[in-house]
């Protein structure tokens, strides 16, 4: 049996999980079991009462004053029972549920804006979707219900047992022979229950991420003619979700039957034996009766013992996955806390490996960027020239070596801090689901209208934005289908330009995009160059031949840096890349 069958949350555990999860509204959570606890104490004892009343209706000499006594004694504990549920239920009615859901919620995202880049890199789409969605609420959702069913189908039967010791001592015993025989049950079915629950959350999520993929990939996919191969693959995520869902209620059906089967067998001996001893003269009839009807009133809610029982495992294994967020820790940030005294980036001896690579992808690699230079990075792909640029917004802490802006090492910022020094533009644009407006704005959350049109206008896009027909204030979600590439491009230029940060980051910005387009970017790129730091990812060496500094990287090191006449006349490894473009080019013109 593998590790984790044999691991099931244990009830302490799970009451633990649930406080847990109530968070600020644990006191209630807790007043809330308190209630139900008192509620079902009350339950019981108005069943127990049946053993009074029903000696009193057949009492040799009948009193109608004994039975309305008795039956007064009942309705007051029944009704005292279904006051103190429905207070009980307050956390659910009251919101209470929908508050903890929420807070959660906000747990999580506050979890993702600290999680370090690397390690949220790790996780698909699909995923998190999964966990803020579905796995939230399958920790939340069901807390009070399920507390409820549990503790009627416990307290009750357990005050039953109690108070038949009294009236009778020897049926109460073949009632009490009844729990061992349940223990196995409930041991065979958890351990079913955790490894079907966890396979459903972990099969859940792979569809829910294969489903995302297939939709963001649907355009790709119909150029490449290959959408009824991956609708094969989303095909078979969601055969493996029934399958696992089927196997599932494979292993559940058989214990629930046995117990359905057990409860059934208990009355039976309770009959058997009780009417042995009423035989004997051992046994009032009545007693007999009350006992009989007990049990059977309770048989139902017995029976549904083991199927509530999974919902505590559904809870847990659920929770396990958002704790995997919410336990992830931030990058540390140390102490004192630096300022940058200027802007030139300085990388000092960096090793650096990603999570599960035994190849390191930057080795021991040193360099400077100026202070308001022009400064490219060139190389092969896998070369490095992203994870630098990925380590100089702190996506993770090198394993060796140091880098440090304007003399103070990064690892001393709060992120906030360090991401005011930077603006980025990307060789894929990514636009928000808002307007123009808003998008733009992002660069500097309260930028003026006026501002954010004053961006726009150097980034060159303002005479696109103007021909829409709610210019600023139209949606992306309603035109970005429509929007060029280089107007997409522009526009995050834009936000960057509002911005206004001292470092600017350039991944290519120009690469897929057309010659007409390339010249409005390039503009727009001049403007927000000004007076700043410059890093710019290259991959044709002629858009940047004209940078101070220029840094080759492969295979993980810096192999050479200097201007481009200088390697060039190195004749190394840049002139080699300098050359082979140079042929393409020259090849592209003659053909």
């Amino acid at each position: 049996m593998s590790q984790k069958e044999q691991h099931y949350a244990p009830l302490q555990k799970v009451f633990a999980l649930s406080v847990e999860l109530a968070g600020d509204y644990a006191s209630g959570y807790k007043r809330s079991l308190a209630l139900f606890t008192g509620a079902f104490i009350a339950q019981g004892i108005a069943f127990c009462l049946f053993y009074p009343l029903l000696k009193a209706l057949f009492a040799p000499t009948f009193v109608l004053g004994d039975v309305l006594f008795w039956f007064a004694w009942m309705g007051l504990f029944s009704l005292l029972f279904c006051v103190l549920k429905w207070m009980g239920h307050d956390f659910d009615y009251s919101g209470y549920i929908a508050e903890v859901t929420h807070d959660l919620r906000t747990k999580l995202g506050s979890a993702l804006r600290n999680m370090p880049q690397e390690e949220l890199s790790r996780y698909k789409t699909g995923e998190l979707n999964a966990i803020f969605s579905s796995n939230v609420d399958e920790s939340v959702i069901h807390m009070g219900v399920v507390a409820s069913l549990f503790l009627q189908i416990t307290v009750v039967p357990l005050v039953v047992l109690v108070v038949s010791f009294f009236i009778e001592w020897r049926l109460s015993l073949v009632m009490l022979c009844f729990i061992p025989m349940v223990i196995p049950l409930y041991v065979w079915k958890r351990r079913a229950s955790i490894v079907e629950k966890s396979e459903f959350n972990e099969a859940n999520a792979s569809l829910e991420a294969g489903f995302i993929e297939y939709v963001q990939g649907l355009p790709v996919l119909r150029a490449l003619n290959q959408t009824g191969k991956n609708a094969q693959n989303l095909s078979e995520a969601i055969l493996h979700v029934k399958c696992v869902q089927g196997r599932g209620i494979d292993v559940s059906t058989l214990p629930m039957l046995l117990m359905g089967i057990l409860i059934e067998v208990t009355l039976l001996v309770l009959l058997g034996a009780g009417s042995y001893l009423v035989d004997e003269s051992l046994l009032a009839l009545p007693s007999l009766a009350a006992m009989l009807v007990i049990v059977s009133r309770l048989s139902e809610p017995l029976s549904l013992f083991l199927g509530v029982i999974p919902m505590f495992d559904l809870m847990d294994s659920a929770f396990l996955h958002i704790k995997s967020i919410l336990n992830t820790k931030p990058l540390e940030c140390k102490e004192p806390h630096e300022v940058p005294r200027t802007f030139d980036i300085d990388v000092e001896n960096v090793d650096f490996s990603y999570q599960g690579e035994r190849e390191k992808a930057l080795k021991n690699v040193s360099l400077c960027f100026k202070e308001r230079t022009l400064n490219a990075i060139v190389g092969t792909s896998g070369s490095g020239k992203t994870t630098l640029i990925k380590l100089l917004m702190r996506y993770a802490d090198p394993q060796a070596g140091v880098i440090r802006i304007g003399g103070a090492d990064i690892r001393t910022m709060e992120n906030d801090a360090l991401m005011k020094y930077f603006s980025v533009v990307f060789q894929d644009v990514y636009l928000f689901d808002d307007t123009i407006l808003n998008n733009i704005r992002m660069g500097r959350a309260d930028a003026t209208d006026a501002e954010v049109e004053e961006a726009a206008k150097a980034a060159f896009c303002h005479e696109f934005i103007a021909r829409l027909p709610l210019g600023y204030h139209t949606p992306i979600g309603d035109i970005g289908g429509s929007l060029s590439g280089g107007e997409r491009q522009r526009i995050s230029i834009a936000r960057a330009i509002l911005k206004n940060a001292p470092i600017v980051i350039l991944d290519e910005p120009t690469a897929a995009l057309d010659t007409q387009s390339e010249v409005a970017v390039q503009k727009a790129i001049d403007a927000l160059m000004h007076d700043k730091t410059i890093i710019v990812i290259a991959h044709r060496l002629s858009t940047i031949s004209g940078a101070d500094t220029i840094f080759v990287f492969h295979e993980g090191y810096l192999v050479e840096e200097g201007t481009h006449e200088s390697l060039v006349g190195q004749k190394g490894k840049y002139h080699a890349m300098w050359s082979a473009q140079q042929r393409i080019k020259a090849w592209n013109i003659a053909s």
